[in-house]
């Protein structure tokens, strides 16, 4: 039933762009570059040159986002979500009251008196698209309801939330501020999926944030209240809409704590009496907070997770296009356990390029390719002791733990590459800066090995450096 409804959706509710769209957007596209031209030049640090790049980038990602749905795909959410917003805008114009009791109220829910508004807003019904199209009237007030504006100004979010993860990997890695770049802005994926009018950009927008706000605040010492209050606030807006983001990223985010207090104590007995309290401190408030966020959303309570997934590989693999599927599955802990190597690697390197059945796959079969040589090259050059140099770095240990839970979850769910696409772009950043890293550490290591055997005596007698 649900496919049938969507269906019938997808035919009465579509995009269009026109003149006055393209007007309005060439007006706000110039104010806000001026805006941003300002403020790129009352800063004096070296790595806003890459300022205004990242934004003229995200712009045109979310410029071809829309026109590919407008004039490719022709349906999706994005327009139901727009057409949703547009109806709360208006109604924020025409009675204001209404327009409160609306972002009170829930969308499968409505009281009577706004019962009118339950068949002018379709599909929004699940407690996630009814906060999307709140969170999105505002946007659409003042984007004079044009989908094209509007989503300017989603692009606009998500080149501030990349702007903040831009920051955090070039402190991590200044010699190499082009890697930093390379990660948050030219991604293809993240690029197309994260800048146009869907849950995806908030959520990259907010998760980016919220580790800006957790690496400046414990990893760098500059701890600020108010940063506190923006953690609990961009991780409520996730929760809101994409609850799943935090159930993979809080594991990973405490570990990394508790590497970096490891990493902290001098004192060897310390660390070895008081590190095993602080992880399993770590731990109950992982569990804890993971037991809080099932609890305030009922479709991830355990109970609920198997007929979850079973309903996304139906789902998916019916919709059509590039769908994928990881063999016969027992949902049983260890059923689910040994699909963890095929759905990581679904995440991180398919589709393949023979996979590929239309141009926007195909660009994500490119990206694919590029990851898996890069890991190859890296495997090769650390010999598999990946985990051991990452651990240098206590923010990127957590990152890449939290990547491997969300890119098992995406994987193991998805069973369509087009979905997947758009799902897994809150890592891949931090997956490809980790890569680069890594690539970088290991041409480094090659290239002070060749220095010292450079600087080694030659032995003219026996024809050999004296390094051997």
């Amino acid at each position: 039933m649900r496919f049938i409804h969507v269906q019938l959706v997808r035919k009465s509710v579509m995009g269009s762009i026109g003149i006055f769209d393209w007007s309005i957007w060439a007006i706000y596209f110039t104010l806000i570059f001026v805006l941003l031209f300002f403020y790129r030049s009352m800063k004096s640090d070296t790595y806003y040159k890459y300022f205004l790049n990242g934004f003229i980038i995200k712009v045109f990602g979310g410029v071809v986002f829309a026109l590919i749905y407008v004039y490719y795909y022709g349906f999706g959410d994005t327009f139901l979500y727009h057409n949703g917003a547009s109806v709360l805008s208006q109604t924020l114009v025409e009675s204001p009251a209404d327009y409160l009791s609306l972002l009170g109220s829930e969308g499968g829910n409505l009281p009577p008196e706004l019962s009118p508004f339950a068949d002018k807003i379709k599909y929004s019904r699940t407690y996630e698209e009814w906060f999307m199209v709140k969170i999105l009237s505002p946007i659409n007030l003042v984007s004079f309801q044009s989908y094209l504006v509007t989503t300017l100004f989603m692009s606009l979010i998500s080149f501030i939330g990349g702007w903040k993860l831009f920051q955090v990997l070039r402190d991590i890695l200044p010699e190499k501020e082009k890697y930093a770049f390379w990660a948050v802005f030219l991604i293809p994926s993240v690029v197309f999926w994260g800048g146009g009018i869907m849950k995806d950009t908030i959520t990259l927008f907010c998760i980016n944030y919220v580790i800006y706000l957790l690496y400046f605040s414990l990893f760098k010492k500059k701890f600020k209240p108010f940063y506190f209050v923006g953690i609990l606030f961009f991780s409520y807006l996730i929760i809101s809409l994409k609850a799943y983001i935090i159930l993979a990223f809080l594991p990973g985010a405490f570990l990394g704590i508790y590497v970096l207090f490891s990493q902290s104590m001098k004192s060897k007995l310390i660390k070895y009496v008081v590190g095993p309290f602080v992880f399993m401190g770590l731990i109950g408030a992982s569990f804890f907070s993971l037991n809080l966020v099932g609890e305030g959303s009922e479709k991830y309570q355990a109970s609920n997770l198997e007929w979850k997934v079973k309903g996304f590989h139906s789902w998916h693999t019916d919709v059509g296009g590039s769908s994928y599927n990881l063999g016969e599955i027992e949902y049983t802990a260890a059923g689910v356990s040994r699909k963890i190597p095929a759905a990581l690697n679904v995440t991180f390197f398919r589709p393949y390029l023979w996979e590929a059945r239309n141009p926007v796959v195909f660009i994500g079969a490119l990206e694919s390719f590029l990851f898996f040589a890069i890991f190859i090259y890296v495997m090769f050059k650390f010999k598999f002791r990946i985990i051991r140099e990452i651990r240098k770095y206590p923010i990127l240990y957590g990152m890449f733990i939290y990547c491997l839970i969300f890119g098992f979850a995406v994987g193991f769910t998805s069973y369509n590459f087009g979905a997947l696409a758009r799902y897994k772009i809150p890592i891949l950043s931090l997956f490809g800066f980790i890569m680069f890293l890594l690539m970088y550490k290991a041409r480094t290591k090659a290239q002070s090995h060749k220095t010292e055997l450079s600087d080694q005596p030659y032995d003219l007698e026996n024809n050999t450096s004296s390094a051997y």
